[in-house]
């Protein structure tokens, strides 16, 4: 928009500076030198400069047509008071930082390792047994035949054991690294330091094939380590831990000869397999107990899940003993010295009464004679 020039049909006046622009193809709203309000379009023909297109009107408030009653007076109310001394100011309980903190994926994956522990020693126990049943057909069919149905009952007994122990298995290497690390946040917590270790190396190191024979019972020692400044017996809970590391490097190394054996393709060779395959699936059960046993004793529980009892040490105390028999000798002292003070008491008045017969039948005998 334009300054007008020449003739024009309308034009907007601004209300703050009252000047004249042009209505284009649409009214304009601001004005453009000074930005105020642009007032309606009006004919070129509209009265000189100065009289603008509205005007005020001032109405009362009675002019809408309804009667102003008078004004109501509230009642009083009574001043505002507590019925109890308000507490709500006076108690500050800190936050428990640990109460509203979201559970991450380590405490999540940690919480079902037991679980899935169970679950692969269940696995690798029929496992084993299926290994042991196939090495019977085997023995069975050197002289007989075998039904079809016995085979494939053998055969996918072997598969679903197997294949759901490896599967389970690998789930619970995962969440087993979890709860590991949990349980070392939770050690170093107890003492008051952090955790010194990365985690990512820490999940890596722990299911590495061959670093992973190594490095569990390595953490596993340093939990025991750390228990031990506060506890100060874990004689047990390392001992269970050496023999659970010992299963482990067991399992783990029987899995590499199974792995060689099955280079060998001679019939007597896959025979004696079958045999292996059932021993290293007993030992991975026994390890997988083990595993359970290790994770629920460093949480203070039993195999089964019961609390576990402290046994209690009973401890000489000769201090006490002494004190004892001290105040006892003092007590039984005090006894016989007054007993013989009750005893002397009632014999004084017994020689007095004596004493003052016989002074009276000595008064008698003197007025007699």
């Amino acid at each position: 928009m334009s300054a007008p020039q020449g003739r024009a049909q309308a034009f907007q006046v601004c209300a703050r500076c009252s000047t004249r622009w042009a209505v284009g193809a649409r009214p304009g709203t601001w004005c453009p030198r000074c930005h105020g309000v642009l007032l309606s379009p009006v004919s070129a023909r509209a009265p000189a400069q100065g009289r603008r297109n509205f005007r005020w009107v001032a109405r009362p408030a009675s002019s809408k047509g309804k009667a102003v009653g008078p004004a109501r007076v509230a009642a009083p109310t009574p001043t505002p008071r507590y019925d109890s001394t308000p507490t709500w100011g006076l108690r500050d309980t800190p936050r428990d930082p640990s109460a509203h903190t979201p559970a991450g994926r380590v405490e999540q994956y940690a919480a079902n390792a037991q679980t899935f522990v169970w679950i692969t020693a269940l696995l690798l126990g029929l496992a084993a047994f299926a290994e042991l049943f196939r090495y019977g057909i085997l023995l069975y069919n050197r002289t007989r035949l075998l039904s079809p149905i016995t085979l494939a009952i053998s055969d996918a007994l072997v598969y679903f054991a197997q294949v759901g122990a490896l599967i389970v298995g690998l789930l619970a290497l995962i969440t087993t690294s979890c709860w590991l690390i949990r349980q070392r946040r939770l050690a170093y917590a107890s003492v008051g330091a952090t955790e010194p270790r990365s985690v990512r190396w820490m999940l890596l190191l722990s299911m590495l094939p061959l670093v992973r024979i190594v490095m569990p019972g390595v953490y596993l020692t340093e939990i025991v380590r750390l228990r031990a400044e506060a506890d100060g017996d874990v004689y047990r809970e390392l001992t269970l831990i050496r023999i659970w590391w010992a299963v482990w490097a067991t399992s783990n190394a029987l899995v590499v000869v199974q792995v060689l054996w099955s280079l060998r393709n001679t019939l007597q060779a896959r025979a004696d397999g079958v045999l292996l395959a059932a021993v290293v699936a007993l030992v991975a059960a026994v390890s997988a107990v083990l595993t359970l046993a290790v994770m629920r004793r460093l949480e203070g529980r039993t195999l089964r899940g019961s609390a576990l009892s402290r046994p209690t040490r009973w401890v000489i105390a000769p201090s006490i003993e002494r004190k004892t028999t001290e105040s006892e000798t003092e007590q039984t002292e005090t006894e016989q010295t007054e007993t013989e003070q009750t005893e002397t008491e009632q014999t004084e008045p017994a020689d007095a009464a004596h004493a003052d017969s016989g002074a009276e039948k000595d008064d008698r005998a003197v007025t007699v004679s």
